[in-house]
């Protein structure tokens, strides 16, 4: 989606920015995220306000503030994380939820917060709203043959492919929407301080 001016002021003081266009679909989108700091929690409460999704895709590192792979002393800051990130995901009963597990994610934390939730070790396969979705962690780890969508998160530096009628969809570079109607997908750019967020894991490993 084009970006104006303004968006980074937007971002600070209301998080995602979502045009018209996508709010006339609310109710009929499958929504992806990937590795999202606690706070960018109250933006994702936000979205889902915003387009009440189907599906919520998310593919790993739910609380990319805590590094569990290199500090898991910092269980107990994470199980805090997720836990409230457990009550926005699951605000909304009819959503199905399709979590896969990062690097810095505690899966038995995770089972135990989404007991209702699809959960995947890094990778897997869900039908949702009739479309097939092939989901990594990262871009190395997806399943093959690719499928037409290919969502994944993990490392910003890794651009999408260019495939014909394929899609792969970088949940760290952007907030992912796919409208269930057409097919169509959205691209909408996170606000800075998710990145600023994220600046940590660069330093201190993926």
């Amino acid at each position: 989606m084009e970006k104006h001016w303004w968006s980074p002021l937007y971002g600070i003081l209301f998080g995602v920015y979502v045009p018209e266009e996508l709010r006339r679909l609310k109710g009929k989108v499958i929504l992806h995220i990937s590795d999202t700091p606690f706070t960018f929690y109250g933006s994702i409460a936000r979205l889902i306000r915003l387009l009440d999704p189907l599906w919520i895709i998310h593919t790993g590192d739910l609380a990319d503030n805590v590094k569990l792979e290199i500090a898991p002393w910092e269980l107990p800051r994470y199980v805090r994380s997720v836990t409230q990130l457990s009550r926005i995901l699951r605000s909304e009963k009819k959503c199905r939820l399709a979590l896969v597990m990062g690097n810095h994610d505690h899966p038995a934390t995770v089972r135990s917060l989404f007991p209702d939730s699809l959960l995947f070790e890094g990778k897997g396969r869900v039908k949702a709203c009739g479309f097939d979705l092939n989901l990594s962690h990262d871009m190395p780890g997806f399943l093959t043959p690719f499928g037409r969508y290919n969502l994944f998160g993990h490392d910003p530096n890794v651009s999408d492919p260019l495939e014909e009628k394929v899609f792969f969809l970088n949940g760290i570079a952007a907030v992912n929407i796919i409208a269930v109607d057409t097919g169509r997908v959205y691209s909408l750019p996170y606000p800075e301080y998710v990145n600023d967020a994220r600046l940590g894991k660069r330093k201190r490993g993926l």
